[in-house]
């Protein structure tokens, strides 16, 4: 089945087993090693995409689900001004990453410096369920994104 979406802002088409899981065509069709496959069953986040804005497990989406969306990686996300403030937010808390998690913890970050103004300790940590993260605390990752989100409020009133 031929199925078309935006990767990385980039329009794509490609060929699939109906059954297939987007975390395996990502990985195979397009060489995206930043999403991994981790427990398979949607709880880790080490497969975490960013599905038209809000983070997703990848292991446990079809790829046919995909059509018409807009799937955001690591690998692209690496390379925005957003991904530097929360880089620069989890430096300030001391958070240093694995690799195993990043996917999980920094595209959930950007979900929610993205959503909220001023996000609280309780939506931060609802957020944060599907990924498990063994190199930082969630009291240190509230710290970074309520950081982040105090930073650009600030930009907004120098506007």
């Amino acid at each position: 089945m031929k199925i078309r979406f935006r990767l990385n802002n980039e329009p794509v088409e490609i060929e699939a087993a109906v059954n297939e899981r987007l975390v395996d065509v990502l990985r195979r069709d397009f060489g995206l090693r930043s999403i991994k496959k981790g427990c398979t069953q949607g709880i880790c986040g080490s497969c975490t995409v960013l599905l038209n804005n809000n983070p997703v497990p990848s292991c446990m989406l079809p790829v046919f689900a995909v059509e018409g969306t807009d799937i955001i990686t690591l690998e692209y996300f690496t390379t925005t001004p957003e991904y530097r403030e929360i880089l620069a937010a989890f430096e300030h808390e001391g958070i240093t990453l694995c690799g195993f998690c990043s996917a999980g913890t920094i595209l959930t970050a950007q979900s929610i410096v993205a959503k909220y103004r001023s996000p609280t300790e309780e939506q931060i940590r609802d957020a944060y369920i599907g990924t498990i993260c063994r190199c930082t605390d969630i009291i240190s990752i509230t710290a970074a994104l309520q950081r982040v989100c105090r930073l650009r409020r600030g930009k907004k009133h120098e506007r």
